[in-house]
């Protein structure tokens, strides 16, 4: 089922709002606003959240790939928090990530793409390269916020699996490492900094 957006596709999707949070993500990101992006709902066993090329013949020209973005209900993290269940800064903060992720791909010609999938599946050092320009990326489009409230969140949810959590730590940016991008673009875009006042 397509949204008012023609290249925007939702495949076993059925929360409204899981729709509308995506859509409204989607639209921060200019750069993809020309390509078909999916959003799918399935059960997966290692990921919570993922974003990939779709491989068909679209995927041989940078200018015509599709992307995906899955994610799923049936993991150990999501035995614990059903995704449509969350805050919406927090979802929100999710989907920035993976679409970090898809601007990353844009460029990569085929054999970039495929370098790119077996460094991610053989090396932490490349993954958590990867995850990390995804994080950069999100912040760069204006989600530092909600980027920062899905690690909070995740990280202090007292029923999600340790070895979950010890992943986050390993694989993504630090807090300070969060804060410090999202001063520097907030700075860029001369954002003034919010000073509380004692009265």
């Amino acid at each position: 089922m397509t949204t008012p957006n023609d290249n925007l596709y939702f495949q076993n999707v059925q929360s409204p709002l899981i729709r509308e949070w995506f859509a409204e993500t989607l639209a921060r990101y200019p750069e993809l606003h020309n390509r078909p992006i999916y959003l799918r709902k399935l059960s997966m066993k290692r990921s919570t959240m993922r974003a990939q090329p779709i491989i068909n013949w679209s995927f041989f020209r940078r200018a015509t790939r599709h992307y995906r973005v899955d994610f799923s209900d049936h993991l150990d993290v999501t035995k614990h928090v059903i995704v449509q269940d969350l805050p919406k800064e927090v979802v929100v903060g999710w989907f920035a990530h993976e679409l970090g992720h898809i601007i990353d791909y844009l460029n990569r010609p085929v054999l970039g793409m495929i370098s790119f999938g077996l460094g991610y599946a053989l090396w932490s050092r490349y993954m958590r390269k990867a995850e990390r320009i995804a994080d950069t990326i999100a912040v760069e489009h204006g989600f530092g916020d909600e980027v920062r409230a899905t690690k909070a969140y995740l990280l202090q949810h007292a029923t999600l699996p340790f070895n979950y959590k010890r992943r986050l730590n390993k694989y993504y940016l630090s807090a300070d490492e969060l804060e410090g991008l999202i001063l520097a673009w907030e700075q860029e875009q001369n954002i003034p900094e919010v000073v509380d006042i004692e009265e």
